[in-house]
């Protein structure tokens, strides 16, 4: 039996009386607050215009030129153009006293040509509401609090800002916009304190009358509820065993559906974790694994073909290493959404782990549908993308093997695809390649180096040989010294650079192998002058791997500081595709040559870069190739260009070093041309530091005792070879 349903007059008041308090309340505090932060706003907006009227009257005559000139220049130059023009001093000082605590200003085309926070130089605000409203000529402004702001007399905390776009006006034109950031926080400090009282009073007012409704209901309600207990006496112990059953039973019985439904939860998490990649939602190796088996029994049983895609990203490593795992991760994101767009709903796509992908092609006709998937795979790939505001290019490698022709096993099938991507990447990248049995002789002989070159320096089976530089006038001179890595393998002998310099790029080894080569080329050129042996300069190659690390300019001080070699001792080398593929290559190289070391560009003219560089680089040299100087009697062409090259470094007045001399007529062709310094096996092969040391100073001496016959006999004597 059911006991009468009783109403709780003091409940229900309560709770609706509460409600419409604070409704009423909130109603007015709210109506408070707007009207008087509209107030503050529009006072500080009058403010900020009769502020910027003050600008334009007073500094404009000193911007106008300059923003009228700022289209299509780049932040870099508007920075040095307002440092110039002391335009931060000047807007400093007009207001310093007042409240304004930043000022910025556009052009007509949103750039921000000029702000009191030089960092900002350059942004675009061209469709930023507030601006679009200024050069309609209407004033516009916004009330936002800022945790950290940067402002004429450093970085604030926590403060409320109000900031008006304000156009310029110069006679019946409005050539740009001003930005004003004025700081309104003591007046919503004293705004929030005014609030405050104001509520406090009115809760104050509201609760006490809130507390004299309620002993009145609360009286009524007591009366109530004597009369209702007497109703409820006779059934309240019977509806307390129910109760107190049902609820037994309910929790039981809802204990055994949670247990239930969370082992059965549990057991599809493990599953679904079991068989896909956590980044990426994926297959993962062990699906994948599992899956290839069935689709080659499948394969085996219908006497179909399958193909299997290996696909690793190329250069992945670089942007992981540069840009942090969080942009690497949503690369990967991105390219596995890419990769699934482009396949059949048949088709497997999994992901091995870091930025190797596997894709299982059934049931095809022939290698032909293999090679169609595989173009549309690098294709999309290929395509554009940003992420966290970096625009990417990205590339992948693709190993094709195909069942049965490379394998019968998901095993032999994987491993065929993975060497086959490993060709594709040898032959430039972004390509894919089908596996031949030739290629695992190739995998091997190559996973070989690797492995032993990893371990060549601690191993002390490296060496730096050094091959002398000529300097050629009427005769010639020992001028320098070049500093080649040579590696002799327990193993495998005496490795070619050819080789494992290749390998070493690919690896990341180049970046220790070149700080190897760097500090023991830095000792050894310290320790000749040391002893007396004048050497003037020792260069030294630079990767594009070791130019890519933030560190390379401390890497070099480093150097230098350890072995106390002067920074004019020493040349850099540099190829052209570390000028083209380096990023701020300009920057790194200006701050190399603030050390005062010398740069010198490497294979000039082999590789493809834009001229205008040549007037931007801090280059002192450039090194005509080998492949040039091969040519002299045999190609006019190549005679033509090294003419040209050294005609075009005397303009800029840069050096000249020809690489690869072998024979006497090259020198003949080469110094009549005007090269500088000579290079190869005419004048010395790479040598071991000791028999090095042998041949310079035979040369030094030869070179000393012609020049004594000069002065002796003050004939013109044939130069000595």
């Amino acid at each position: 039996m059911s006991s009468p349903q009783t109403f709780h007059l003091t409940r229900y008041f309560s709770i609706l009386s509460f409600l419409l308090i604070v409704i009423a309340g909130s109603a007015v505090g709210l109506a408070v607050q707007h009207q008087t932060s509209r107030q503050v706003t529009d006072m500080a907006h009058r403010h900020n215009e009769a502020m910027s009227q003050v600008f334009v009257n007073e500094l404009w005559p000193h911007f106008s030129a300059f923003v009228a000139g700022s289209s299509g220049r780049s932040a870099t130059e508007l920075r040095a153009a307002a440092k110039t023009l002391g335009l931060q001093a000047k807007t400093s000082a007009l207001m310093m006293n007042s409240d304004i605590i930043k000022v910025k200003v556009y052009n007509r085309d949103g750039l921000t040509v000029f702000s009191t926070d030089a960092s900002q130089i350059g942004e675009n605000k061209r469709d930023n509401p507030g601006f679009i409203g200024a050069l309609a000529a209407h004033a516009t402004s916004a009330l936002t609090h800022r945790n950290q702001f940067d402002s004429f007399e450093g970085a604030r905390a926590d403060v409320d800002v109000l900031a008006s776009y304000v156009p310029i006006r110069d006679g019946g034109q409005i050539p740009g916009v001003v930005e004003l950031y004025q700081d309104v926080t003591p007046f919503i400090q004293n705004l929030h304190q005014v609030l405050l009282k104001v509520m406090l009073v009115g809760a104050v007012v509201m609760f006490l009358l809130y507390l004299m409704q309620l002993m009145v209901v609360r009286y009524a309600q007591n009366i109530l509820r004597r009369q209702e207990a007497a109703l409820l006496e006779s059934n309240r112990e019977l509806d307390a065993r129910v109760e107190d059953r049902t609820y037994e039973l309910a929790a039981i019985n809802s204990q055994l559906e949670d247990e239930v439904l969370e082992r059965r939860g549990a057991e599809a998490r493990l599953v679904h974790l079991a068989h896909h990649d956590t980044l990426t939602g994926l297959p993962n190796r062990l699906q994948f694994t599992e899956q290839l088996q069935r689709s080659v029994s499948k394969a085996e049983r219908n006497r179909h073909q399958l193909a299997v895609l290996f696909i690793d990203l190329d250069r992945f490593k670089d942007i992981n290493d540069t840009l942090g795992h969080a942009v690497g991760d949503e690369l990967l994101i991105e390219v596995a959404r890419r990769l699934t767009g482009q396949l059949r709903n048949g088709d497997l796509l999994a992901r091995l782990g870091g930025d190797e992908f596997v894709c299982i092609l059934e049931n095809i006709q022939s290698p032909q549908d293999a090679s169609r998937v595989a173009d549309k795979l690098t294709a999309r790939i290929a395509e554009p993308l940003s992420i966290r505001d970096h625009d990417l290019g990205i590339s992948a490698s693709i190993g094709i093997s195909l069942y049965p022709a490379d394998g019968v096993d998901a095993g032999n099938l994987v491993r065929a695809a993975d060497t086959a991507m490993y060709q594709a990447k040898k032959h430039g990248r972004n390509a894919y390649h089908f596996y031949t049995p030739e290629m695992t002789q190739y995998a091997q002989e190559r996973a070989q180096l690797e492995r032993l070159l990893r371990h060549a320096i601690e191993n002390n089976e490296l060496d730096v040989h050094y091959q002398i530089k000529m300097a050629v006038t009427d005769s010639t001179s020992p001028s320098g010294v070049e500093a080649l890595a040579r590696w002799n393998s327990p193993e495998l002998g005496s490795v070619s650079p050819v080789l494992f310099i290749p390998v070493a790029e690919e690896t990341g080894f180049i970046i220790a192998l070149g700080e190897w080569v760097l500090r023991t080329a830095c000792r050894q050129m310290a320790a000749w002058r040391a002893s007396g042996v004048d050497v003037p300069c020792i260069s030294v190659n630079l990767s594009v791997r070791q130019l890519e690390h933030a560190d390379i300019v401390e890497v070099v001080r480093s150097a230098l500081d350890e072995s106390g070699l002067p920074p004019d001792a020493l040349e850099l080398e540099i190829t052209e595709s570390v000028i083209m593929n380096v990023g701020d290559a300009i920057g790194a190289l200006k701050r190399l040559r603030e050390l005062g070391v010398r740069l010198a560009v490497d294979d000039f003219g082999t590789g493809y870069s834009s001229l205008a560089y040549l007037t931007l680089l801090p280059i002192k040299t450039l090194k005509i190739d080998r492949s040039f100087v091969t040519g002299i009697g045999d190609n006019r062409g190549d005679e033509s260009i090294i003419q040209a090259v050294i005609g075009m470094a005397r303009s800029l007045g840069l050096s000249t070093v020809a690489e690869g001399v072998e024979t006497e007529q090259q020198l003949a062709f080469l110094r009549h041309a005007g090269c500088d310094e000579i290079q190869g096996y005419f004048f010395g092969k790479p040598q071991p530091p000791d028999e090095f040391l042998d041949s310079w100073c035979e040369a030094e001496s030869a070179d000393k005792h012609l020049r004594q016959l000069r002065q002796g006999s003050h004939l013109r004597l044939a130069p000595v070879q």
